[in-house]
């Protein structure tokens, strides 16, 4: 849906952390394309295929991924192949169904390994240095760990403090108490006529016609189908200065011709939208 009004986040960048979740199938009995991205293809997206290991390596394709989705507003896929040291759940046995790969497996280097001995190579670390900042970050983790275990529970945080700094949470009382929520007859009355409008100028055909007379008996007969009600709702919170956004593929023309919101010019695609308020905005 990257493309489609309503639904564009301007490219969302994909990371797969493609692990080999699936130990016991092999990926070449789990799908008919190469790579697991493959699906990115659909929309034309570029899709990037990068080592685990190599540190570097990856923290390049995903600034290069950053880039383009600013520059072009579009998906990016990144498949970051790698492995799961211990099989599917971190304790089971995946030598049951992949003896090869998990031999391979357990002898391969980790790639914290991998990029420490590069470094060490390349004289910007010691193996000293290493080993400090390894017991380092152990002693962070495992002063952490100590602090949770005096935690009475998990504690749930807020997140977006700013944007919702100026809203009250809810409290149990909230629930309980009334809010006036209702509108007059005649705002309805208003707001009904407005739905039942067509353009004198424009065509539209014969069954678009049929349904605005059949919303125009209802309201003239004070009875209302559930999709006469929505519309009337809708209505009113337009009236009212609320935003309304419909969303899915039904909710413009409706799932059901008695729910449709707007309406199509006869041999055109253009939309007409009733006027909710007084002042034609």
């Amino acid at each position: 849906m990257m493309d489609l009004n309503g639904y564009r986040t301007g490219g969302t960048i994909h990371i797969v952390i493609n692990n080999q979740i699936g130990f016991t199938t092999n990926y070449l009995d789990a799908r008919s394309s190469t790579y697991c991205t493959d699906v990115g293809k659909v929309t034309k997206c570029p899709i990037f295929h990068v080592n685990g290991d190599d540190v570097e390596a990856l923290v390049h394709t995903v600034k290069l991924a950053m880039e383009y989705r600013q520059s072009f507003y579009t998906d990016v896929f990144i498949d970051i192949l790698s492995y799961r040291k211990y099989g599917h759940n971190e304790g089971d046995e995946p030598r049951y169904t992949q003896p090869t790969l998990y031999k391979a497996i357990a002898n391969h280097t980790d790639p914290r390994e991998i990029y420490a001995n590069q470094l060490i190579e390349e004289n910007i670390f010691s193996r000293e240095d290493i080993d400090n900042l390894k017991s380092h970050y152990d002693s962070f983790l495992e002063e952490k760990y100590s602090i949770s275990k005096g935690l009475g529970k998990v504690k749930i945080q807020q997140f977006l403090h700013g944007d919702w700094k100026e809203f009250k949470h809810a409290e149990p009382g909230d629930f309980d108490k009334h809010f006036p929520n209702g509108v007059t007859k005649e705002l309805l009355k208003f707001i009904g006529d407005k739905i039942c409008y067509l353009p004198d100028d424009e065509k539209f055909i014969r069954k678009t016609h049929r349904l605005i007379e059949e919303r125009r008996k209802m309201l003239e007969s004070n009875k209302l189908d559930w999709a006469m009600g929505e519309l009337l709702a809708y209505g009113t919170l337009v009236y009212e200065d609320f935003p309304v956004r419909i969303s899915g593929q039904d909710s413009v023309r409706g799932t059901f011709a008695h729910r449709h919101a707007v309406h199509i010019i006869e041999k055109t695609d253009r939309h007409v939208f009733s006027s909710i308020r007084e002042s034609g905005s």
